[in-house]
């Protein structure tokens, strides 16, 4: 297995162009939506400016990184908001990069933007907290930090511009990073005005625990939104809250779920353009009444714009599994379910051990249409093992844990990696070794800008 490496990403030495000058223009750090001037490139060659704008606009950003290089024109002209927005529409189809988290020997947490080769493109180390906790009268009556915790972060999996993270041990407060600026937002800790009063008045002021929270952004707004999920004893309640990667706003009570969902770790969560989709729970009325009110691989999906719940069916032949598969219970049943995004699509994976891996695209959200796209062979489908990402090449990038490891530690930070998989020929290529396979998501910022 590959660990994560240092990258060939850096600029190297390269023979300056006669003539190749700098700019008035120096680089800016974030994305703008305003258009500019494109930086005067100063150019003592026969090449034209806008000839030479297309040229570098056509190079993939591996190796424009090491043009930029060749004199302080190119930096900045490949370094310029309005090129790197060209650039990204110009390469849509390239590889995208991956947010994980790390901790090295210095117990420094942070967050490494990789290839998915494990060249490491930067490293950005992110403060540890420190937390106070009062009585009624003001005093600090116990102090918590996450270097005494011997803490480390969980990079929630998402598909953002910015990379979403919350620390294992103290998991109530979720953090938003800017890879770009290396500046964090963390959310507030407490619940909006409704569920604070709600609270209260139940004597449960803290009886609220956070079970998961999940991240999209909004196209039509383009505003960053999260969605939290809390569970007061039996029951979810759920609050929204909307940010950028500056400010952020309050969260704001919204309807429960519409039934029992699952959160955890087990790849049952998945956001997919601005929708939120949960498996719902169906074991669990199942374990309670000893009757199936909820039909086995149902949804519930939260549309992130307008603020709502609704109610997806699953594949049908999911829903009719144990029926026709005696030998199989319903609580298997939930154990071999999990969702993934894939090419922009939700998938519904299910996963029988050691016998095969289904995946079921929806094809029309409306209707409610799945279609079994992909029927993996027994040697694919293994415990812990949960589809990642698929390429426009027909391979699929795997995240998971050696078997044995995971089911010992209950599914707990243990010996993970990444793998990719190509169902045309039924082959494997390296694995990229990684701390928490859970602990990944991808980044959809371009290399250029950091």
């Amino acid at each position: 297995r590959r660990p994560l490496s240092s990258p060939p990403f850096s600029s190297t030495a390269i023979a300056r162009p006669p003539g190749c000058s700098p700019p008035a223009l120096s680089p800016t750090a974030m994305s703008s939506s305003e258009p500019r001037p494109r930086p005067a490139a100063s150019f003592s060659g026969d090449l034209p400016e806008d000839a030479l704008y297309e040229v570098l606009l056509r190079i993939p950003a591996k190796e424009l990184c090491r043009l930029r290089a060749v004199c302080p024109a190119w930096r900045a002209l490949t370094s310029d908001p309005p090129f790197v927005a060209a650039h990204m529409s110009r390469h849509r189809t390239a590889a995208p990069l991956l947010a994980i988290a790390y901790r090295d020997d210095s117990e420094v947490n942070g967050v490494a933007i990789s290839d998915l080769s494990g060249n490491v493109v930067r490293r950005i180390p992110v403060t540890g907290y420190e937390i106070v906790m009062v009585n009624q009268s003001g005093d600090a009556v116990r102090r918590i930090s996450s270097k005494d915790e011997h803490d480390s972060i969980r990079v929630v999996r998402s598909r953002l511009d910015l990379v979403c993270f919350h620390w294992n041990v103290y998991s109530r407060t979720f953090w938003v990073l800017n890879p770009v600026t290396g500046a964090t937002l963390d959310l507030p800790m407490g619940h909006s005005k409704e569920l604070e009063h709600e609270l209260e008045v139940q004597g449960r002021k803290w009886g609220c625990h956070v079970e998961w929270c999940a991240f999209g952004k909004v196209s039509s707004t383009r505003e960053y939104k999260a969605l939290r999920i809390c569970s007061i004893r039996d029951r979810q309640v759920c609050e929204v809250i909307t940010f950028d990667d500056t400010n952020h706003g309050s969260w704001r009570r919204k309807q429960d779920p519409p039934s029992r969902i699952c959160t955890g770790l087990q790849m049952r969560c998945v956001v997919v353009d601005e929708v939120v989709y949960f498996l719902m729970d169906f074991h669990y009325t199942y374990f309670e009444t000893g009757v199936i009110a909820i039909e086995p691989g149902s949804i519930a999906s939260f549309n992130l714009e307008k603020e709502e719940w609704g109610v997806l069916p699953g594949p049908e032949q999911v829903k009719r599994f144990v029926q026709e598969n005696k030998k199989y219970s319903y609580s298997q049943l939930e154990l071999q379910l999990s969702l993934a995004e894939l090419n922009g699509c939700l998938v519904v994976v299910h996963n029988i051990h050691k016998v095969s891996m289904d995946l079921w695209f929806l094809t029309d959200f409306e209707k409610g249409i799945w279609v079994k796209k992909y029927s993996l062979p027994s040697h694919v489908a293994r415990l812990f093992w949960y589809p990642f990402l698929m390429l426009d090449d027909g391979r699929i990038f795997f995240s998971g844990m050696d078997g044995l490891e995971g089911l010992l530690t209950g599914g707990k930070e243990g010996e993970g990696f990444l793998q990719s998989y190509d169902p045309r020929n039924d082959t494997y290529a390296d694995e990229l070794e990684l701390r928490d396979p859970r602990s990944i998501g991808i980044y959809t910022g371009s290399v250029l800008s950091l």
